[in-house]
């Protein structure tokens, strides 16, 4: 399929703005403030250039409608945004695009998954200490969850979309599966999951391409980029724009 009949799709990796339950967090200072706020308008109207014609959010599928709920009340004037990418970033670029919807595709469901992340982490930490530094020890020290020095919120996000730290961090993914005793694939436990949640994913963000005109914007958790990525590209449907032209 030549690239003229493709949807073009831009990801956004980002990182969690509110509460979640992964296992790694950037902690950064209030995003309420004067400052934080002029920070994250900057990044919105960097991203209103790519002009996208949907967006996608980090939302389950099944919550859409309370998630557009949000939306349209926001529009309305009837919403303060709470402090999360899907509203600080999302609602305000739908909001410019004057788009009427707005689209979770994610799916948080138990599926094949035996163990939690968690679970996962700690037998790796208790009984495979050289293979958990290995796989973990080096997030400790990136700019995915440690901010030695203040910076903007597009400092941010240029350095969350940075390739080396997106594969990296895809890397220490894949090599889970090298986490087990002589009996059990403990890292599979999880890892089978995650990859069953981000092909739904991507089969969720098929459906959002209903003609080559399309111009997809997803914001999603760093940690999904490169996977989802390459279910994107080896499909064959989407060309991938990237996200580095527009911060």
């Amino acid at each position: 399929m030549s690239k003229n009949n493709k949807t073009k799709i831009l990801i956004l990796g980002t990182f969690h703005m509110g509460a979640t339950s992964d296992l790694f967090k950037l902690d950064v200072d209030n995003l309420n403030s004067t400052k934080r706020q002029k920070e994250i308008h900057e990044v919105v109207e960097r991203l209103i250039n790519y002009k996208p014609t949907k967006i996608a959010v980090e939302v389950q599928r099944k919550h859409n409608k309370k998630l557009n709920e949000q939306y349209l009340n926001y529009l309305t004037g009837k919403y303060e945004l709470e402090i999360n990418e899907v509203d600080q970033i999302g609602f305000r670029i739908a909001q410019k695009m004057n788009h009427r919807e707005i689209y979770g595709i994610d799916w948080m469901e138990r599926g094949v998954a035996k163990k939690d992340a968690g679970d996962i982490y700690e037998w790796a930490k208790t009984n495979t200490p050289q293979l958990f530094d290995e796989v973990f020890s080096w997030l400790e020290s990136s700019p995915i969850i440690k901010n030695e020095e203040y910076k903007s919120i597009l400092e941010m996000y240029r350095d969350y979309n940075e390739p080396d730290i997106i594969n990296k961090l895809h890397a220490s993914n894949i090599n889970i599966a090298r986490i087990k005793s002589t009996e059990e694939f403990i890292g599979l436990d999880w890892l089978l999951w995650w990859y069953q949640r981000n092909l739904i994913i991507f089969s969720n963000l098929a459906e959002l391409s209903k003609s080559t005109k399309e111009r997809i914007l997803l914001i999603v958790g760093i940690g999904h980029v490169k996977i989802l990525s390459n279910f994107l590209e080896e499909s064959e449907l989407f060309e991938l724009e990237p996200v580095s032209k527009y911060l």
